[in-house]
């Protein structure tokens, strides 16, 4: 009888039976599935291919019961509507589906009490090891909840000392590359809107920037940087107060994340892309993509940070114990239309 067409599912592949299919031992079918060393490759292929062939998916609720491990990862991240969240979480889902892990998704909001619970429950549920992209990574009680924590931790986008593995874009070159090739066009007054300097994207933007303004002879404003919020909200306010001014900037730094409420402002403001206001977004997005004019970009791979992070926080699982990596994730400069060279006269 065909079963698809019966309605019947199919009783699911055991390792009996690909032990069978393969012609070997359990045992050797257990050595080749959990990568043992020492397994011939011609055996390997013979296991791998009977697996195949039989669909065969090992139980991992059974395994983690005997090796005390579930096979399960938590990952938090401030905001799932931020591209920086969005693209590292799928890259982190794209490594860890592939290594056999599953895992755990949670949305912090930017609050340090929601992230307090949030790890709680990780530790609760005895998850293998954490990724965390931290609300804020310089609250000492979020460093010191950490340092608590039995199973490995792996930052993304945040440092803390030298305790934790962290895995970042680098904001500092990213931003400096951004503020240098508005100077060069000619500009002087180039505004930064970012996030809040008490976690590391905003230190190290407001580094990249200070420095390349320092760089070509220019001090920098205070009244043309601002760093206090995270939400559409305050990127419409912060943007709408710069660019009202009766001395405004020529040029714009802009975090990805805060690319539409800037773009609001501007609307209310009637300001047009470049011929009134040159721009630069920090990480790249669709809707910077699609913008008329197109907006130049700082493009972050954020999706490679999560594999990488991913990798690492596997590694720690499995009993690395070389000193805490930092590594490091190129950018991209996207030259677009968004920006124009100043006159001479300004």
């Amino acid at each position: 009888m065909d079963e698809g067409k019966s309605g019947r599912i199919p009783p699911r592949a055991t390792i009996s039976d690909v032990a069978r299919q393969a012609g070997v031992s359990i045992g050797t079918v257990s050595r080749v599935l959990n990568k043992a060393r020492n397994v011939k490759p011609a055996l390997q292929r013979s296991v791998l291919d009977a697996a195949a062939a039989l669909d065969y998916r090992p139980d991992s609720f059974a395994q983690g019961m005997r090796s005390k491990k579930t096979h399960v990862i938590g990952v938090i991240v401030p905001d799932l509507r931020n591209p920086l969240s969005a693209e590292a979480a799928a890259g982190v889902e794209e490594e860890l589906t592939q290594q056999g892990y599953s895992f755990f998704l949670a949305n912090s909001r930017y609050e340090r009490g929601r992230e307090e619970n949030i790890l709680n429950e990780f530790a609760r549920r005895r998850v293998d090891g954490i990724i965390a992209i931290l609300a804020r990574d310089q609250d000492p009680r979020t460093v010191e909840q950490l340092r608590r924590l039995p199973m490995p931790v792996v930052l993304l986008e945040r440092e803390i000392g030298t305790e934790f593995d962290a895995v970042r874009t680098d904001q500092v070159q990213g931003t400096y590359r951004a503020t240098r090739y508005l100077a060069a066009l000619g500009h002087r007054r180039i505004a930064l809107i970012t996030v809040p300097t008490d976690n590391m994207s905003g230190r190290y933007r407001l580094q990249g920037y200070t420095e390349a303004l320092a760089d070509v002879g220019v001090s920098v404003s205070d009244d043309l940087v601002h760093m206090a919020g995270y939400t559409r909200d305050y990127a419409v306010n912060a943007a709408y107060a710069v660019l009202s001014r009766r001395t405004k900037p020529t040029a714009l730094i802009v975090s990805g994340g805060m690319l539409p409420g800037v773009l609001d402002a501007m609307r209310q403001l009637n300001l047009s892309i470049p011929e009134e206001l040159s721009l630069v977004v920090l990480g790249d997005t669709e809707l910077a993509a699609l913008t008329r004019p197109g907006i130049t970009a700082i493009r972050y791979d954020w999706a490679q940070t999560g594999r990488v992070a991913a990798r690492l926080t596997i590694s720690r699982i499995g009993g690395s114990e070389t000193p805490s990596e930092r590594v490091i994730v190129p950018y991209e400069f996207i030259l677009r239309e968004s920006c124009r060279e100043l006159s001479s006269d300004g």
